[in-house]
């Protein structure tokens, strides 16, 4: 039924001519269902070769709560902490197993049930197990401390997810932007990856120390979803103690390189500390986490590429800054089923001297600042064993300001220097909120739906003085000392605009697991917003999974998605300041007087043409776009993998704002025609100003093959442990985006792309001295276009292009890069004392690392899935004597604390081997930089962090 009521939704969207697409895709869902039929049956583990003495047998049956049998349910019997044997129940529910005499503990783990872990001595007449489980909840987070090597059909995520926990996140980056840099290319490179963060959209990354889980989905199918997305799960409280952390971080330029092209090294440096304390305060009850840090850094900003008529200018300025955090949590466990999450956090910072590097001349620096609050609200309740809800509220206020340094008006020579006054005085003042409420139902072990309403409601108070004294455009050196001016631009009128906007959205995502081998997830999202009176924004999703062999799952989706807000509120400002009667009027003047511009603007009001309006089509739509995927999910030998992936981005309706009063048709003019000639060819003469009007006229479309090899992480040469993956993507992409004549757009249709993307990240453990994690980079230069220089078609936008030249004819350079992330084992800095000698101990301690590697070595030779993996180790967080073959044996794990920390120091190398990385070249004929980098990545770059538990 959701099936028919999604094509419903196809039929009464006006872009969608036809079904054909949900059609094709039905077909192929059907044909892989059919193949999987036979490869995807539950059967009873193989029987044992035949001995001369038959072994002990161990039977029994495993029901679920309603007494139905269990069909496909993973069984594993472990001794010692380790998998010895493992199988799955038959159609009817049951299993058997061969084992030698003696105690075992047999772990029965099925998706959404709960682990049912006892122990059972087996002897010659053991009686048949009866096992019935019970339902675990809806939404239960798994911590896997280790990457596990086999594929398996996980309705809660997309199939090719990644989660980050334990040492894996130890290797990761310390600072902020590095991480976040790190997390966005492993979910695909591009950037664009959606970041959820305790179940709300964007904010403040946690330190690595808080974060307790990262799930990175490079493809997720989840209705109210874009695509790629990274979901950050933040530590809480513990039930029992006190804990904390403190973190120093130091970087100084002596250790630094220079940035390439730059001819100085200005000293500088950067320190942050940070803080963070957690615990309970009513134990049981209400945990309490508290962070506060303190950034304090004296950075070199961009180096400056520029060319004056004095000569080059190559130099690197110092940008100080500062940045405060404060942020106060607090967990509340009103029951067992109702947990209540409420957090507080402020931050302010202070930038002067930025807005210089590239073109930017010291001048056109300016000083910034900004202080906001955010406060966020978390209710999860779980009704019944078979329902959860979540509410959440946020609020954030923000106030931000610039101011420049100099005051005049300001000077553009075309990819040679930018000079004169920033003349970006502003001061903004936002406050937003968001409500988000999501219900979760599990009628049955099959089915999983999740119902989530959005709103989010946007208010912005800004005041912006930009260009109020005006800029001069040049087309070349030699014109600006001629005095030869392109272009004359400056605003006018009231500078301040309130504007609000509320947008919401509301989702449907449904479960189907056929089996346990195949897995269909079917969805839809509504979005509507004010200022947009577009309401048919209906976009279906579907993703289908099934394991077609032993080893290999197949996944196959597409999704039709609409953005939360299809007409953003900065276009809607844009929108009401450019309305050409009470708001800011924008004078644009070609071939003005120079360096007085008043003699220009006097002829300009004589003749009405002082203005530039902003307008936009009646029938704005939203814009959309269509993805499909295709991948596989193919497990090797000796635990390696290998992901390729293809899929397919059509953007459609996108914003685009375009002039609609250009002369007419847009192509160059005779370069001795005159004024009134050019009016004569405006659409809507006797208006004679530009006219801007927003309209959905942009396409885009892209074609990306991912192809990804994953090497295991329990293999170990000399004695040192290396894990990690290569990833490869080639894309072709193109768009209309750019067009240099306003009456002909799909000639501009052009590639813009990097077509080839390559990312290896891998970590190397030695015994003893530490973790190495290496992250290599590289990509294919990105296309750009030649440009004259000049305004030969007259429209006032100086992206002209010379005769016969298409737009991105050009490429520009590749460039790669290699990171180091070192970090060490606990530093001691106290005499340890000899143990005291014990009878006996357990084979590992409970909680380690060996321990926890043997359970996954072990279980992976057994043939246990993974999800089933994942299960066993968060039963043994449970119950640590499962580790130790005793569900009654007591951790032995050692917590740091205030008197005996534990510290860890960690090296962070960006640009290891120091290689120039050029951003891009000019491609304006008339610079004297055209053919030459423009502007280069920073040189290699290394960074302390002490990090101390307690």
């Amino acid at each position: 039924m959701l099936r028919m009521h999604g094509l419903g939704v196809f039929k009464n969207m006006r872009d969608l001519k036809s079904i054909a697409f949900g059609v094709g895709f039905t077909v192929l869902v059907t044909l892989l269902s059919s193949v999987s039929v036979e490869a995807g049956q539950a059967v009873a583990p193989r029987p044992t070769s035949q001995i001369p003495v038959q072994s002990p047998r161990l039977r029994g049956s495993i029901k679920d709560p309603s007494g139905g049998v269990m069909p496909g349910v993973d069984i594993s019997a472990l001794q010692g902490g380790r998998v010895v044997k493992a199988g799955k129940t038959d159609a009817d529910g049951n299993f058997s197993f061969d084992l030698a005499a003696g105690e075992y503990q047999i772990a029965v783990t099925a998706p959404d049930f709960n682990v049912d872990v006892r122990t059972v001595r087996v002897a010659a007449n053991t009686p048949a197990l009866a096992v019935t489980l019970s339902v675990g909840g809806i939404t239960s987070i798994v911590n896997v401390t280790e990457n596990v090597d086999q594929p398996v059909v996980d309705a809660s995520q997309s199939l090719d997810a990644t989660t980050l926990t334990g040492e894996k996140l130890d290797a990761l980056p310390d600072d902020e932007e590095s991480l976040l840099a790190y997390l966005q290319a492993l979910a695909g490179g591009q950037g664009n990856a959606q970041l959820i963060i305790d179940g709300f959209e964007g904010g403040r990354l946690p330190t690595r120390d808080q974060i307790a889980q990262i799930i990175i989905e490079p493809n997720s199918f989840n209705a109210n979803g874009t695509g790629p997305r990274i979901t950050i799960i933040s530590r809480t409280p513990g039930p029992t103690r006190w804990a904390g952390n403190v973190s120093f971080q130091y970087k100084n330029s002596a250790l630094n390189a220079a940035t390439p092209g730059s001819v100085n090294k200005p000293q500088t440096h950067r320190s942050v500390v940070s803080v963070g304390y957690n615990g309970p305060v009513i134990k049981g009850k209400l945990g309490m986490t508290f962070n506060i840090s303190k950034e304090q850094s004296e950075s070199s900003s961009s180096s400056i590429k520029a060319v004056t008529p004095a000569g080059p200018v190559n130099a690197t300025v110092v940008s100080p800054s500062t940045y405060d955090y404060l942020s106060v949590s607090q967990n509340w466990y009103l029951t067992t089923k109702h947990t209540l999450l409420d957090s507080f956090s402020f931050n302010r910072s202070r930038s002067p001297n930025g807005g210089i590097g590239g073109f930017n001349l010291p001048e056109r620096g300016y000083n910034s600042s900004s202080q906001g609050w955010n406060l966020q609200v978390s209710d999860n309740l779980t009704i019944s064993s078979k329902m959860t809800n979540t509410f959440q509220f946020r609020v954030n206020h923000n106030n931000s300001g610039t101011t420049p340094l100099t005051t005049g008006i300001a000077i553009n020579v075309l990819d040679a220097f930018n000079g004169g006054g920033a003349q970006n005085l502003s001061s903004s003042r936002n406050l937003n909120y968001n409500i988000n409420e999501t219900l979760r139902w599990t009628p049955n072990t099959k089915w999983n739906v999740q119902f989530a309403i959005n709103a989010n409601h946007q208010s912005n108070n800004n005041t912006t003085v930009n260009n109020y004294l005006g800029t001069y455009t040049f087309s070349s050196l030699e014109d600006y000392e001629a005095g030869n001016a392109l272009t004359f631009t400056q605003t006018s009128g009231n500078p301040v605009a309130a504007v609000s906007q509320t947008d919401g959205n509301a989702s449907i995502q449904a479960t189907y697991r056929m089996k346990s081998t195949m897995s269909l997830n079917m969805g839809a999202q509504y979005t509507i917003q004010s200022h947009l009176k577009d309401y048919n924004n209906i976009g279906p999703t579907m993703q289908y999974q099934a394991q077609i062999k032993k080893n290999s799952i197949i996944s196959i989706g597409a999704r039709m998605s609409y953005p939360n807000t299809g007409f953003s509120i900065g276009s809607y400002e844009q929108l009401l300041r450019g309305n050409g009667t009470t708001k800011q009027f924008s004078t644009v003047i070609s071939n003005p007087s120079y360096p007085d511009p008043t003699p220009s603007l006097l002829e300009a009001t004589a003749v009405g043409v002082n203005s530039s309006f902003q307008t936009r089509v009646r029938d704005l739509e939203s814009p959309y776009t269509i993805n499909m995927q295709l991948a596989l999910n193919q497990t090797l030998p000796k635990g390696w993998r290998f992901s390729p992936s293809f899929n397919i981005n059509r953007g459609v309706h996108q914003l685009r704002n375009r002039n609609i009063n250009a002369p007419y048709p847009g192509t160059p003019l005779d370069p001795f025609i005159t004024q009134e000639e050019i009016d004569l060819l405006r659409p809507y003469f006797p208006i004679v100003s530009r006219v801007n009007q927003f309209e959905p006229t942009g396409n885009s479309l892209s074609k990306n093959l991912n192809l990804t090899v994953q090497f295991p992480s329990t293999k170990k040469y000399l004695k040192t442990q290396i894990s990690g993956l290569f990833q490869y993507g080639l894309t072709w992409a193109a768009d209309d985006n750019q067009v240099q004549n306003s009456y002909d757009i799909r000639s501009d249709w052009a590639r813009n792309d990097q077509r080839q993307r390559f990312q290896s990240q891998f970590s190397v453990r030695p015994p003893w001295i530490g973790t190495f994690n290496f992250n290599i980079n590289g990509n294919s230069g990105r296309s750009y276009s030649i440009t004259s220089g000049k305004d030969d078609n007259f429209d006032q936008n100086i992206n002209d292009r010379p005769a016969g030249v298409p737009r991105n004819s050009l490429r520009g350079p590749s460039v790669y890069s290699v990171n180091l992330n070192y970090s060490s084992p606990p530093l001691s800095f106290r005499k340890k004392k000899p143990a005291p000698a014990t009878a006996a101990a357990p084979p590992a301690a409970a909680g380690t690392n060996a321990a926890l590697d043997s359970l996954i070595q072990s279980a992976m030779a057994a043939g246990l899935p993974a999800a089933a993996i994942q299960q066993l180790l968060a039963q043994a967080a449970a119950q640590p004597g499962l580790l130790a073959g005793r569900l009654d044996a007591p951790t032995t794990t050692t917590q740091p604390s205030l008197m005996h920390p534990q510290t860890n120091l960690n090296i962070s190398v960006n640009n290891l081997l120091n290689n120039s990385r050029i951003n891009g070249y000019s491609g304006v004929i008339t610079s004297p930089l055209f053919g030459q980098p423009t502007s280069y990545q920073p040189g290699r770059d290394i960074r302390f962090t002490l990090n101390s538990r307690f």
